[in-house]
């Protein structure tokens, strides 16, 4: 069962009781007027657990409850923790936060930006300067977004880019963005995507480990995030959640991905950093407490304080 627990109430850290309450309220309608299946809520303060509640379906079509315990992908969520394992390295002077992104990833030297055209016929040119570790880690890197109606998004979508849904392996992955352009200059523009893949690579090429497995030694068994990773197992398989995607209509939500035929249940290749992870209530808050804590939980230090400022 879950390790999460409410342990203080919430007038010991200054929240109030009947405010809290509202949280309940807001979530429970949502799942009254069948906008999600399911939810959990969690609030902390000052390191004590004032609220958790669960409510609705983790499984619609099979009438399954939410379980404290649940565990869901955590998609975008991921991006933190790649980005603390990657920060982990630089604490140790395995490189600099400007230092050009090509020094560990070569296949990234000569890459250009787009500059007009279509995904059938387009020109591109040098980019203004070189893309940092630093642009990957604050998604100023060029690169374009997943799903991006530009043509730059298009031949990703031809290269099947497609994050924690790719096939093959991260190395394959930096090998075939080496071939596409940019979407605009390094340090040039906001663009959410898939920058933290290359986070993810960025660990596995420094530290010479894989992915998956530099996380789970480094940052998740460290930090006790047991149920953490980027595959359920079999023996967890009676928890995990069904995955929904809104729509139009009533209920206002459909299934994206059926626990029963999954790709997070079999073994997987592609180590997403950007949207990979599976995890539960109760371990994410045990990364976020690492973090409000300045890098520390339970005795076991994971950044220092400087590194996540």
């Amino acid at each position: 069962m879950s390790r999460l627990s409410v342990d203080a109430a919430p007038e010991q850290v200054g929240m109030s009781t009947r405010g809290l309450c509202n949280v309940k309220r807001l979530v429970q309608r949502y799942v009254d007027e069948q906008k999600y299946p399911g939810a959990i809520s969690v609030v902390a303060r000052r390191d004590k657990v004032v609220h958790f509640e669960l409510y609705g379906n983790m499984d619609d079509e099979r009438g399954r409850r939410m379980r404290p315990d649940a565990i869901f992908r955590i998609y975008s969520m991921t991006k933190p923790i790649a980005s603390v394992g990657l920060m982990m390295l630089y604490e140790e002077g395995r490189f600099q936060l400007d230092d050009p992104v090509s020094r560990f990833i070569p296949e990234l030297a000569d890459v250009k930006v787009f500059d007009g055209g279509t995904a059938d016929s387009y020109a591109v040119r040098d980019p203004a300067r070189k893309m940092t570790i630093r642009d990957l880690l604050m998604h100023t890197s060029g690169l374009a977004g997943q799903g991006a109606k530009t043509p730059v998004g298009e031949l990703y979508r031809r290269a099947a880019l497609d994050g924690a849904d790719s096939d093959g392996t991260l190395a394959d992955m930096v090998r075939t963005l080496g071939q596409i352009p940019l979407q605009v200059d390094p340090g040039s523009q906001w663009i959410y995507g898939i920058s933290t893949d290359l986070v993810g690579y960025l660990c596995e090429v420094i530290s010479g480990m894989p992915f998956d497995r530099y996380l789970e030694e480094r940052v998740l068994a460290p930090l006790g995030m047991v149920d953490t990773g980027f595959t359920v197992p079999t023996s967890k398989l009676e928890r995990f959640a069904a995955s929904y995607a809104p729509r139009a209509g009533s209920p206002a939500y459909q299934l994206l991905d059926d626990p029963a035929t999954s790709p997070y249940t079999r073994p997987r290749t592609y180590f997403s950093g950007s949207s990979g992870l599976v995890s539960t209530a109760a371990d994410y808050l045990r990364f976020c407490r690492m973090l409000a804590r300045g890098g520390e939980l339970d005795g076991v230090r994971v950044l220092g304080p400087r590194t996540l400022r």
